[in-house]
């Protein structure tokens, strides 16, 4: 069996985590892709300033399930409960703060933005 080595793509899937547990916040599938993708609403306009926001902004929403999904079966995030929601939420653990630590120490990572994606596409012209 292969071992599983974290990449620069789970690296940043990782550390959005780790941030937003930093904060005190813990997202779902759901909130990552809108950080990684570069989505602008009113639940992601707090995380705008995080290193990894738009830096994965062409994979699809089942890739990033992909990616978590292979990060929990590999004990680098768990889940925890939010009694209020009733929802399971993702949270780094002590491997996976490890990991962080251990790959941003050996590889170079790029977080460049891509273009905003507020560009006019329809304008009236009077």
């Amino acid at each position: 069996m292969k071992e599983f080595v974290i990449n620069q793509t789970y690296y940043k899937v990782l550390l959005t985590i780790s941030e937003l547990n930093k904060k005190s916040y813990y997202p779902l599938n759901e909130g990552i892709y809108k950080i990684l993708s570069g989505v602008i609403d009113e639940e992601t306009t707090p995380f705008m300033s995080l290193i990894t926001f738009e830096s994965l902004s062409s994979y699809s929403s089942k890739k990033i399930c992909r990616l978590t999904l292979m990060l929990f079966r590999h004990g680098y995030i768990g889940k925890i409960f939010d009694p209020a929601s009733k929802k399971l939420y993702f949270r780094t653990t002590e491997q996976g703060e490890e990991a962080l630590a251990d790959f941003s120490k050996k590889h170079r990572c790029s977080f460049a933005r891509r273009k905003l994606k507020n560009d006019l596409t329809i304008a009236k012209i009077v």
